[in-house]
């Protein structure tokens, strides 16, 4: 381990809640058995195809295995969802002789309360929901770049990891204590997370429509093994999170374009808001089922 990771370490703040949960979410895959046996060892084997990544778990499960735990999953999820899946790959790896690391994810079936498209509102951001709505259309699956491997074009550090925020994200600085970098990196394509992903919409449908109202819709992020699942027309129930985003293409705008001040003393950087990279809109979880 090289110094700039050890900072890094450093500046690590240690999320208890998230450590907590992980911990029993894997308890829960070892230990919770159907007919004398572990419920979800055979299905765990199959993340080790190289084209599968989710592992799908019934949140009846959870709930017979510790009320605790699904209580602060469903309230907590966006916080929680990447020590989940961190379990996940950690259950993976533990019982098969996988020898290097697999991002794996988790996707919940059974989530007991289902929403309507309307009933979205502020206090479901970030909590484990399932809406119902009939898909009216659907986009081409792109690659999302999930973690980054970035190289700084300053010193050639290797800075690992960098989890991505809705949009394309460098490292905020150089881990290197001697280089002070913060722009000037190079993403290693070889060494990042991608995975595929899928935007959809959905609106509600005619049944959940109050009358007078127009149809409400809401977009939709499918990923990893549920794109290319839906089709327009078809009615369907959707596991995951409800997350907002900025838009982008409007504060790209001509008009909304900050200009560089008059005043500021010669020499000192003095730039607005530069040109925002593309946006990707994010939904965690992801699972689909037709209703």
């Amino acid at each position: 381990m090289d110094v700039a990771d050890i900072q890094a370490g450093q500046a690590r703040v240690r999320d208890e809640v998230g450590a907590r949960c992980q911990k029993l979410f894997q308890d829960f895959l070892e230990e919770f058995k159907e007919f004398g046996e572990i419920k979800y060892l055979e299905p765990s084997q199959e993340l080790l195809n190289q084209e599968r990544t989710t592992l799908e778990v019934s949140f009846e499960d959870v709930e017979k295995y510790n009320q605790n735990l699904a209580t602060t999953i469903i309230e907590e999820y966006y916080r929680i969802y990447p020590y989940l899946c961190q379990a996940v790959s950690n259950f993976v790896k533990d019982r098969s002789d996988l020898k290097r690391e697999k991002e794996c994810y988790v996707s919940f079936t059974d989530v007991p309360t289902r929403h309507k498209v309307r009933e979205l509102k502020t206090e479901k951001i970030g909590t484990l929901i399932r809406i119902s709505g009939q898909v009216i259309r659907t986009h081409p699956v792109h690659p999302e770049l999930v973690s980054g491997t970035f190289i700084c074009l300053d010193c050639q550090t290797v800075i690992k990891n960098v989890e991505q925020q809705f949009k394309f994200t460098n490292p905020t600085i150089c881990r290197n204590p001697v280089c002070s970098n913060r722009r000037r990196f190079m993403l290693d394509i070889d060494k990042s997370s991608f995975i595929d992903f899928q935007k959809v919409r959905i609106q509600e449908t005619q049944a959940e429509l109050p009358r007078g109202c127009i149809p409400r819709s809401v977009e939709v992020i499918l990923r990893a093994e549920n794109v290319e699942t839906v089709q327009a027309g078809d009615r369907y129930d959707f596991t995951g999170t409800l997350i907002v985003v900025p838009d982008v293409g409007a504060l790209n705008l001509p008009g909304a374009k900050a200009q560089i001040g008059s005043k500021h003393r010669h020499g000192d950087e003095a730039e607005g808001v530069r040109g925002l990279k593309a946006l990707e809109y994010y939904n965690k979880g992801g699972r689909r089922s037709a209703a």
